[in-house]
């Protein structure tokens, strides 16, 4: 029988550990997630709320990934040194398809523009913030599956 090489990009044995503080930041992350969702239906009245939406669901799916693998929250001032410590989480994790980082560091770059910036966002930045932020979820849960599925319902 042909013995098949490792899966690389997926590290398939995961130890979450603080799978209460992981819920606690999936649950933030899901209701972020779906309020953004649900306030997209209606651009207009919401469209700064969307993006900012957008930006915290990642933050806090971070933060539960974080909590999961290495027991603390990251208390970074600068968000972007979140983006430096999932990158090496995935690295430790032997993932390789980094992709979903980059679109955390995306929504992590505009985050002040959404929030305090005075110009009125437009369509195209509102649109961009819920496809990265989709696409980070999907990443997220691609990769860090053990930690992530594994604290839903805990």
């Amino acid at each position: 029988m042909k013995k098949l090489p490792p899966r690389w990009g997926l590290y398939t044995c995961l130890k979450n550990l603080d799978p209460i503080a992981t819920q606690q930041y999936i649950e933030k992350a899901d209701h972020f997630l779906q309020a953004m969702k649900l306030a997209a239906l209606e651009l207009a009245p919401y469209r700064t709320g969307i993006a900012l939406l957008a930006v915290h669901s990642a933050i806090s799916l971070n933060d539960a990934i974080t909590a999961g693998l290495t027991g603390k929250r990251g208390k970074h001032q600068g968000h972007l040194a979140a983006v430096k410590e999932l990158e090496g989480i995935s690295r430790k994790h032997r993932i390789q398809n980094l992709n979903g980082i980059g679109h955390f560091r995306w929504l992590l770059t505009e985050k002040t523009r959404i929030a305090y910036g005075r110009e009125r966002l437009d369509d195209a930045l509102i649109q961009m913030s819920v496809d990265r932020a989709e696409r980070f979820h999907s990443w997220a849960y691609n990769y860090f599956k053990e930690i992530l599925h594994a604290s839903v319902g805990a």
